[in-house]
């Protein structure tokens, strides 16, 4: 009976202990990346000298605000006439790029953490780099609003309303030419007929379920240039 009792109390002492006793260990989260503040090249900024380095290339500074729950950023850089992107990490708020003069560029920073893997996009901003013996320059390429690419839209009365941004860094006025087909050869090639508009808005004819492609082509006039391929679905 002895026994029986000192297992009985070494039970009741066992759970009483179990039970009750456990340090739970809160969980934390830590939050995410703030995205950057953009500082320099200021957006539409258009003899941007940079630091010349031959005939062609120059360095470009770039600079941003410090993102609060940040640990490093990726800069990006993209040419605008053919549309291809270089990337840079960078652990502090300032760096520079050797780019090739007399091209339009966009960039943007991409905040991000060590402790999460989301990530926080800063606005994207539009220079021209200034190349020898320039002096005027032909519109930025536009940027799509609507439909975004790879979205998919309802077609209302089998149309659907194109919306972009145009922009021009001797503010002259600008004229656009749409080229819309579902062939992304013939968008691409722009072996398609365009639709022109004064202003950055066009209503287009589309039939449902099928996917489209777009660009658009921005005139002031003098110069032109061409917007990457945007593609959307309709409902």
């Amino acid at each position: 009976m002895k026994h029986i009792a000192i297992m009985v109390f070494m039970s009741l002492w066992f759970f009483a202990c179990s039970s009750g006793g456990e340090n739970v260990v809160p969980v934390t989260t830590s939050p995410p990346p703030v995205a950057a503040t953009l500082a320099l090249p200021a957006n539409g900024t258009v003899c941007l000298e940079g630091q010349s380095v031959s005939q062609t290339w120059a360095d470009v500074s770039f600079s941003w605000g410090v993102a609060k729950d940040t640990d490093y950023y990726d800069l990006v850089v993209t040419n605008l006439l053919n549309f291809t992107s270089s990337t840079k990490t960078v652990n502090g708020d300032k760096t520079t790029m050797t780019l090739n003069k007399g091209v339009p560029y966009s960039w943007q920073i991409i905040s991000k953490s060590n402790k999460v893997k989301e990530t926080a996009a800063s606005a994207v901003w539009k220079f021209y780099l200034a190349g020898d013996g320039t002096s005027t320059y032909a519109p930025f390429p536009a940027t799509a609003i609507n439909p975004t690419s790879g979205s998919s839209i309802s077609a209302i009365g089998g149309k659907v309303n194109l919306t972009w941004l145009g922009s021009d860094p001797d503010s002259k006025t600008l004229s656009y030419e749409i080229f819309i087909d579902t062939d992304v050869a013939k968008v691409t090639n722009r072996s398609v007929t365009s639709i022109k508009s004064t202003t950055a808005s066009l209503t287009v004819n589309v039939n449902a379920a099928s996917t489209y492609y777009w660009c658009i082509k921005t005139s002031d006039g003098t110069q032109s240039s061409y917007s990457m391929v945007y593609g959307f679905r309709t409902n």
